[in-house]
């Protein structure tokens, strides 16, 4: 197994950690609170390991600003429809859908930066989206009961997730340091998410400790995984990254099963997430 395929591995490892840390978080603080300790925890300890280990003498402005523009939408806006949606789907079905990520990754990938999409690939995608369909014609989970137009929080979080990992391989190429890119990226988050919610949590007092540490956690798990994700694209192929990135989903559901007894999907909603990760390994398959 490759090393960009290991690095993909582990993010999507980190990011359904997140999914279920989330949950817990959620019990103590609301949801529209949580995106400023999440991602400000993330801040704290991309710029601390920047500082060590990213070569700055090699700064290249071009690349910084590359990821500077993609840090103005992400992660703070799928730190936002993430935990949106993680609190009206639950982690299994947010998680998901959140696997059509590898179609607009992949159709990035194909239309900005000259990547071929093969047959499997394409036989992949439909899978991907069946899965999903699959779980929107169940409408619920465990004791979770939602509407179709809910699906568009995590499909929104999605689309945001495939449509920087063409950027960010363009910057890596410029200043192949992922560490500097993810570091930058939350900078700029932070300045939106604070400009966007900071005043209404200076009215609403201090949060309650636990809540704060429960996100603390969830950024560093995110920050974690969103540098592993740059530096996956930073070795290996989009078409190859990001469906394995998209594995995530299926981590999700069984750290659900283990960590968060009351979240069960039904058999129909099990076999559309096997669906589409089935479509996340043509994708694989198709692109090696």
């Amino acid at each position: 197994m490759s090393g960009a395929a290991i690095l993909a591995l582990g993010a999507a490892f980190c990011f359904a950690l997140a999914l279920i840390l989330t949950q817990f978080g959620l019990r103590t603080m609301p949801s529209w609170r949580s995106p400023l300790y999440s991602i400000g925890g993330a801040l704290v300890v991309a710029w601390l390991a920047a500082i060590v280990f990213v070569d700055w003498r090699s700064f290249n402005l071009d690349a910084a600003l590359i990821f500077a523009g993609v840090g103005c939408i992400f992660p703070v806006v799928v730190s936002i429809l993430a935990v949106r949606s993680n609190e009206r789907l639950g982690p299994a079905v947010a998680g998901a859908v959140g696997n059509v990520t590898p179609i607009f990754a992949v159709l990035g990938a194909v239309l900005f930066l000259g990547e071929h999409l093969g047959l499997l690939q394409l036989a992949g995608l439909a899978m991907v989206v069946g899965g999903v369909a699959l779980l929107a014609l169940r409408g619920g989970t465990g004791g979770r009961h939602w509407s179709v137009w809910v699906l568009g929080l995590p499909l929104a979080a999605a689309l945001v997730r495939g449509a920087i990992q063409p950027a960010i391989k363009t910057g890596l190429a410029l200043w192949p340091e992922p560490l500097a890119a993810a570091a930058i990226g939350y900078a700029l988050s932070s300045v939106v998410i604070v400009s966007l919610v900071g005043r209404r949590a200076l009215r609403a007092g201090p949060a309650i400790r636990s809540g704060v540490l429960w996100f603390l956690a969830v950024g560093f798990a995110n920050g974690t995984a969103t540098f592993l994700l740059y530096a996956a694209l930073g070795l290996g192929s989009i078409t190859v990254v990001a469906p394995l990135v998209a594995l995530f989903p299926l981590m999700g559901v069984v750290m659900s099963w283990i960590f968060l007894r009351g979240e069960r999907l039904h058999a129909i909603g099990l076999f559309g997430i096997l669906v589409s990760v089935a479509g996340v390994i043509l994708l694989l398959v198709g692109g090696t």
